[in-house]
């Protein structure tokens, strides 16, 4: 519980907007660092995971991604792994001011990237395809991605309000971690077709068993990676009773990796927030008990 809390901190804490920054290096690199989970991933889907040398702590996606050398986590990065490692480009979060500026007093170039939207994910794999000779991959990436949003768009109505909890926090004296509406969750939710029932202009909230209960989701959606039982963080919900999302057994969790990671698997998200709408819009139309038959838990392994 409290890894997973940490990361999502890390996430918020590092999650920028804006366009990434070009690389201060003359040539293609051939040796690269990356600092973040979002943008190992983001590499490796361009072809270019022969090229990294290095990553945090959090980065195990690919496979691959698995055996490269640990150059620390969030806030703590091994610099002098980083040095011995001989990296010819650095990529980092914009938000990391204070690495951009240690990389730059010891000399390696870096590339400052942004994650807050699609829009900077796009931004962010054009930007190191540009950085690292993949440019025709990342265009293609980029279009695929783009693609994809476009078929799992959602109409207009009906939009069941959601709340897209993280952390598996429901048992913590009925306060849930929340997913607010300035972020890349509520981006997704909206094009699937879901309206956040988080209020006001915040990435994330922590939200008492009487907010809850006042807001009265539809459904709710809990992204709990590395959740060992999600049966019994299901369990926990029937506290909450009295919400529309436990009477009519919409309670989804959603354990997979990627759930709380901003990089192209983003599509991933969408993909299971789509299918979650489109059950419950589905099962609405049925009679009450058929409902009740119909709905499940998602346990969302599929893509492992």
């Amino acid at each position: 519980m409290m890894k997973v809390l940490s990361y999502i901190a890390a996430l918020f804490l590092l999650a920028g907007c804006g366009k990434p920054a070009p690389s201060t290096g003359a040539r293609l690199p051939e040796r690269i660092i990356t600092l973040a989970p979002n943008i190992t991933e983001t590499a490796y889907a361009l072809g270019l995971g022969g090229k990294l040398v290095g990553a945090t702590t959090f980065c195990n996606y690919p496979g691959e991604a698995q055996r490269l050398p640990r150059v620390g986590g969030f806030g703590q990065f091994n610099f002098e792994a980083i040095v011995a490692l001989d990296p010819d480009l650095v990529i980092l979060h914009e938000e990391c001011k204070a690495e951009q500026d240690r990389l730059a007093s010891l000399g390696i170039p870096y590339l400052e990237t942004g994650s807050h939207t699609i829009a900077d994910i796009l931004a962010t794999v054009r930007a190191i395809g540009k950085a690292c000779g993949a440019e025709s991959e990342a265009e293609q990436l980029a279009q695929r991605l783009n693609r994809r949003i476009a078929e799992l768009k959602h109409p207009a109505a009906p939009r069941p309000r959601v709340l897209i909890a993280f952390g598996g926090s429901a048992g913590n004296g009925g306060q849930v971690h929340a997913f607010g509406r300035n972020c890349l969750h509520n981006e997704l939710l909206e094009i699937a077709g879901g309206t956040n029932i988080v209020e006001g202009d915040r990435p994330y909230a922590l939200l008492s068993k009487e907010a809850i209960l006042r807001l009265n989701p539809d459904i709710v959606m809990v992204l709990a990676p590395e959740l060992e039982d999600a049966q019994a963080e299901q369990d926990k919900w029937q506290s909450f009773s009295a919400i529309h999302a436990v009477k009519n057994q919409r309670v989804h969790i959603l354990t997979d990796d990627y759930t709380c990671i901003p990089g192209p698997r983003f599509i991933q998200i969408l993909e299971d927030f789509s299918e979650i709408i489109r059950q419950n819009n589905s099962n609405m139309k049925q009679p009450p008990q058929a409902r009740i038959i119909l709905s499940k838990i998602i346990l969302s392994n599929k893509h492992a």
